[in-house]
């Protein structure tokens, strides 16, 4: 008797707290967020940059990931410089082939990979060649 009188008395309250309790609210996005994932065998260097800044080196190694964030300047803006990268596509040593890309980020509430756009090197044909594929 007692059981049933108390889920009477639970219930309503339980209900009335989901209806009319606080909201849970979203998270503000106040970062954009690109990763970079190192698929192959080999070691890259990968130069990167936010918008006319210096460009800055960073080491993947085989298995290695690297995310880069810009910081918005008010939650929820949206706005950040274009995140440019590049590399050496051609493996073999001595010899230099770069590519540029600008890469696209993701609105996101942390600066964390599993929040960011994307992107994976993989070998381009056979393993002579790198590029930089975005990962859907």
């Amino acid at each position: 008797m007692i059981r049933s009188s108390l889920m009477a008395v639970v219930a309503p309250v339980a209900i009335a707290a989901a209806l009319f309790g606080p909201n849970k609210a979203e998270a503000a996005e106040r970062y954009g967020v690109v990763g970079i994932e190192n698929t192959t065998k080999n070691t890259i260097n990968v130069q990167h940059k936010w918008g006319d800044g210096a460009w800055k080196t960073d080491v993947l190694k085989p298995g290695e990931k690297k995310w880069f964030w810009w910081t918005y300047a008010k939650a929820n803006e949206e706005k950040s410089p274009k995140f440019h990268v590049r590399f050496d596509s051609d493996l073999h040593p001595g010899k230099v082939f770069e590519i540029n890309y600008d890469l696209k980020k993701n609105a996101a509430p942390a600066p964390d990979w599993e929040y960011a756009h994307k992107y994976s090197f993989k070998y381009d044909g056979d393993r002579n060649y790198i590029d930089l594929y975005e990962r859907k």
